[in-house]
């Protein structure tokens, strides 16, 4: 699982082998490296690398707060794939483009700012500087969200996300989805995917050729979104939420 640290010193070191290294020095404490790239499709696509190459040395990534996945064997600490290179500025990017609309973020940007001691919410979420007003960050599933707070109960929020959907959504007996009316697949059914930030649908896309070949067969599932948190309620949706607080 990836974390956000940041880079304290960036060099290049040489193995006993004399394999040249990326070493970085993480949150002035941990030194971790990765082999630089041999084969001729990494040299060309491999990020670190190409970002080493531009700017002639890592001084770049000196100060830096980045985000990646280290891991611990008898030779020390390594990396592999930086997901960040400035964990603030593509952070501030995401919410910018999303204009005050909730989303998910691949950046364990939540567990980052729970370790530096930001104040969390009574609801768990924690508030981030926005042009989008009260704009907060919180953690479901294992997945980074941030929206728009709303205590209101017209919108799906994220405090009544999960009472729409047991009242409305789970259990519903859903059809088998068929592209081909051959029945083939399991039943769609619905359910909260925080990634999508919504209560989606799930359907069973399935292709059986029922011959020799099978090149053109697939057995997938996709989601389309119902609802999206932000997305304004139903009246029967409202209507169950009122009675629900009263």
């Amino acid at each position: 699982m990836a974390s956000i640290y940041k880079v304290t010193s960036a060099s290049v070191g040489e193995t006993k082998r004399g394999y040249k290294v990326f070493k970085l020095q993480l949150n002035n404490s941990i030194w971790a490296t990765k082999l630089f790239p041999l084969r001729k499709y990494d040299l060309k696509n491999d990020k670190l690398y190409l970002l080493y190459k531009k700017n002639n040395g890592l001084e770049f990534l000196n100060g830096k707060y980045i985000s990646l996945t280290i891991s611990q064997s008898q030779y020390g600490y390594q990396f592999d794939y930086i997901t960040s290179f400035d964990v603030f500025e593509d952070f501030k990017n995401e919410v910018d483009s999303s204009k005050g609309n909730s989303f998910s973020t691949r950046l364990p940007i939540y567990d980052f700012l729970t370790s530096i001691n930001r104040h969390i919410e009574d609801d768990g979420s924690i508030k981030i500087k926005s042009e989008y007003g009260d704009m907060r960050v919180f953690k479901a599933g294992g997945v980074n969200v941030c929206y728009q707070y709303d205590s209101g109960n017209e919108k799906l929020n994220v405090n009544n996300i999960e009472k729409i959907f047991k009242q409305f959504y789970e259990g519903v007996d859903l059809p088998v989805y068929s592209l081909s009316g051959d029945g083939d697949g399991q039943k769609s059914y619905y359910e909260i995917s925080w990634i999508d930030v919504a209560i989606v649908r799930m359907d069973n896309h399935v292709k059986v050729s029922h011959r020799m070949t099978t090149s053109g067969d697939y057995n997938e599932w996709f989601a389309s979104k119902i609802l999206k948190i932000g997305e304004q309620l139903s009246d029967d949706h409202i209507q169950f939420l009122q009675e629900f607080y009263r």
